[in-house]
């Protein structure tokens, strides 16, 4: 273990990002007030009115996960709606589009654990030949690259837990504040367990977990009978720097 666990106050209905409220992105993860990064939303979503989702990983192709549901015209719909849902709304802003959704399973038959890492690399159009541009890959047919600085600074992500997420399951661990050190180095990815401590965000169906990307964070191989599925949505700023463009924006 990285750092000493506490779980996170399951009695609440969100925990901001900053005790003053929306400030703007950059302004709410650089919060010198109270930033944690992340903020756990109750019963955002009934996975059982979106048979789409429940469908998810039957049909064997998304057994552990994809990167691409945003292709879909269901999970495009559903993007809008977690933008618009009242709870959300403060803590996305507005001209923020839905440029990423990927579906995560855990489960007896596709299980595995994650070290304490940043999520650095975003869906784009093209390859763009630019200074300081780096990371290229192309995952399930699509053009990734690492995220120029300015950029991750302002994406958000939004975890939509269709099934409960508790410590057996494989729950998100997190070290608050982390992420106001920007894109960190290898040598970085181990947080001090007396400066850090780790936290486990336990969530149920339909909770949504709010963070930044560049929040470190980790999640141990499940222990339970169950299946942990998530959807896990990126939003950020609708243009990019240095010629890139979203390969899909919503």
């Amino acid at each position: 273990m990285l750092g000493s666990r506490r779980s996170v106050d399951g009695g609440r209905k969100g925990l901001p990002f900053g005790r003053g409220g929306w400030l703007g992105v950059t302004d709410l993860f650089r919060s010198l007030d109270w930033a944690p990064g992340f903020a756990l939303v109750r019963s955002v979503f009934r996975p059982s009115e979106w048979p789409e989702v429940e469908l998810l990983g039957v049909r064997g192709r998304e057994a552990a996960g994809t990167r691409c549901l945003l292709e879909t015209p269901w999970c495009r719909d559903l993007a809008l709606r977690v933008r618009q849902h009242a709870a959300l709304a403060a803590l996305i802003p507005a001209t923020h589009v839905a440029v990423q959704c990927t579906y995560f399973e855990k489960s007896s038959t596709t299980n595995w654990l994650v070290s304490p890492h940043q999520d650095l690399n975003l869906p784009v159009a093209e390859r763009v030949h630019a200074q300081g541009l780096r990371g290229w890959s192309i995952k399930e047919g699509a053009h990734f690259v690492l995220g120029p600085p300015e950029v991750m600074g302002q994406m958000v992500a939004v975890r939509l837990h269709v099934d409960r997420c508790h410590a057996a399951d494989g729950a998100l661990r997190v070290w608050p504040g982390t992420h106001l050190g920007g894109v960190l180095d290898a040598d970085a990815m181990a947080p001090d367990r007396a400066e850090v401590p780790e936290v486990l965000v336990e969530a149920d169906e339909g909770d949504a977990l709010l963070m930044s990307p560049l929040l470190l964070h980790a999640s141990s191989k499940s222990t339970s009978d169950g299946r942990r599925r998530v959807l896990h949505f990126l939003f950020g700023p609708p243009a990019l720097p240095q010629g890139l463009r979203w390969a899909r924006a919503v």
